[in-house]
């Protein structure tokens, strides 16, 4: 049933990234939920900007089970930057960065990747100062967002890294407003 035009295609093409626990605080280790169920503040931006939302899987859930088990006296950042965690996130990131790609090659542009509180031992974000590369993350940076900025790289995708730091208000609102002018000037 040809009606002589094309279906209106309503899409921004605008999307993020964003850490799972963000979308879901259900997925965060016991006693880190910042909130009952997901950060509303980040939703509500992507909502007023009609920017699209990719999941990133937790690495951490991943490769330990919701329940983060570990050896005794062993970190969750211990266990997860050892070669088998490594490889579990490389995983995800190889995963991650061929969507990611793929959206790209369809015309779709990659906002940012947001990431997680200072301390999370996956999804953590810690941008380099002082470097000739001022969005590369260091080395205090998550096990994931490390191996997945790589990962990036390697495809030539150059996007900004974020941490969405909900464990502090503050933080929280230097990071929102950050966000939304990323968003309002794209």
């Amino acid at each position: 049933m040809a009606l002589g035009f094309a279906p209106r295609d309503g899409r921004s093409r605008r999307l993020v990234a964003v850490i799972e626990c963000s979308l879901n605080q259900n997925a965060r280790d016991a006693g880190a939920a910042s909130y009952p169920a997901v950060n509303k503040a980040v939703l509500r931006l992507c909502l007023r900007y009609d920017v699209g939302i990719v999941q990133i899987p937790c690495p951490e859930m991943r490769f330990l089970g919701l329940a983060r088990q570990r050896p005794p006296g062993k970190s969750i950042r211990d266990v997860l930057d050892t070669p088998a965690g490594c490889q579990c996130c490389l995983v995800i990131s190889r995963d991650l960065a061929n969507t990611l790609r793929d959206y790209q090659n369809n015309g779709c542009r990659l906002l940012a990747i947001l990431g997680g509180n200072p301390q999370s031992p996956g999804c953590a974000v810690h941008l380099q100062c002082g470097t000739a590369d001022p969005g590369r993350l260091a080395v205090e940076s998550g096990v994931l967002m490390r191996i997945l900025q790589e990962e990036l790289h390697k495809q030539g995708v150059d996007v900004p890294f974020r941490g969405m730091r909900d464990c502090h208000p503050e933080w929280l609102n230097e990071d929102l407003r950050w966000l939304e002018a990323l968003f309002r000037d794209a």
